[in-house]
C-alpha cells in the first residue's frame, strides 16, 4: 500500500498509525492510507520536504517570531524546523493522539520538551479552551499558528477537522501582526470547513491563498495586511539558512478575493 518498507505500526481508537521508509531515503508517517501526513530526510531530518509545510511557515519572512503554536503534530517535522532555525522561538504543539507523540519521539527525532518547547497530549479544541479561560497579555500570544490537523475515515479517505467553532479562540491568540496558516486539502480554498467561520472574523482583504500542486490550498490569515513586497536579500538569508523557498511561495500568494 504504501510503497516502501513498513517499520512501524500501531492502531488506537482513530485508526492505524505507520512509519515507512523509503530506499533508506525518506520516513513518512501515514494514517491507515498511502497518503504522506508528513515525512523527513533521514541524512537532514530538520528541512521542510513537503511543499505544503513549507508554504506554512511562510509568514515568517515578514512576522518577528517570538512563539508559534503548532495544532497537529505529524511526525513533529514543523515543530524541528522551528527549533533547529529558529534558535530563540517558543514552541507550543497540541497533538491528540499519544501514539502520534511518541513515534515522533523514537522515529522522527522530535527534540525533547524544554524550555523552548513544549507539547500538550490533548484535543486542540480543549487546549484553545483551557488556554482561554485565563486572562492573555500581548506577550503569551502568538506570532503564528499552524493549523494543520487531518483523520482517515475506515474507508480510507483524509479528512480535515473542522475547527470552525474553535476560530474566535485562535484568532484571539495571535498577536497584533500574527498570521494562522490552515492546511486544506484540494484547491478549492472556499470549501474549506472553517472558511465561513474566518470570513465572519477577518477583513476580506487579509485572506490570501497559496496553491500547492493541486493537492493542498494553504490558506493564510492575517491580523494585518500582508506586505506587497519582501526584499530578496530578505529572501536569500532565510533561503539559505533554512532551504525552504520562500520568495517562490511568496510569489504565489494571492488574496482570495481580489
Amino acid at each position: 500500500m504504501h510503497g516502501g518498507e513498513l517499520i512501524h505500526q500501531v492502531t488506537d481508537e482513530f485508526g492505524s498509525i505507520e512509519v515507512v521508509d523509503f530506499q533508506q531515503k525518506i520516513r513518512s508517517l501515514h494514517f491507515g492510507n498511502k497518503t504522506q501526513q508528513s515525512a523527513m530526510l533521514l541524512h537532514n531530518p530538520y528541512i521542510l520536504i513537503h511543499k505544503y509545510a513549507q508554504a506554512m511557515v511562510l509568514p515568517l519572512c515578514w512576522v518577528k517570531p517570538r512563539r508559534v503554536l503548532v495544532l497537529g503534530l505529524g511526525c513533529a517535522s514543523i515543530v524541528k524546523y522551528l527549533y533547529n532555525y529558529y534558535q530563540n522561538l517558543q514552541i507550543d504543539a497540541v497533538e491528540l493522539r499519544s501514539n502520534v507523540i511518541e513515534i515522533a519521539k523514537e522515529y522522527f527525532l522530535m527534540p525533547d520538551c524544554d524550555k523552548r518547547f513544549q507539547i500538550y497530549n490533548e484535543s486542540a479544541f480543549d487546549g484553545l479552551n483551557n488556554t482561554n479561560k485565563k486572562p492573555v497579555d500581548e506577550t503569551d500570544k502568538y506570532d503564528l499558528i499552524i493549523v494543520d490537523m487531518f483523520l482517515t475515515s475506515k474507508a480510507g479517505k483524509d479528512i480535515t477537522i473542522d475547527v470552525s467553532v474553535a476560530i474566535e479562540n485562535i484568532v484571539n491568540l495571535l498577536t497584533e501582526n500574527g498570521v494562522v496558516a490552515f492546511n486544506q486539502l484540494g484547491q478549492n480554498v472556499y470549501s474549506y470547513s472553517a472558511f465561513d467561520s474566518l470570513l465572519s472574523i477577518y477583513l476580506i482583504h487579509q485572506l490570501y491563498s497559496i496553491d500547492i500542486d493541486s493537492t493542498n490550498t494553504i490558506l493564510l490569515a492575517s491580523k494585518a495586511t500582508i506586505p506587497e513586497t519582501i526584499t530578496d536579500e530578505t529572501f536569500r538569508y532565510f533561503e539559505k539558512n533554512t532551504s525552504s523557498p520562500y520568495k517562490y511561495y511568496f510569489e504565489n500568494l494571492h488574496p482570495v478575493f481580489e
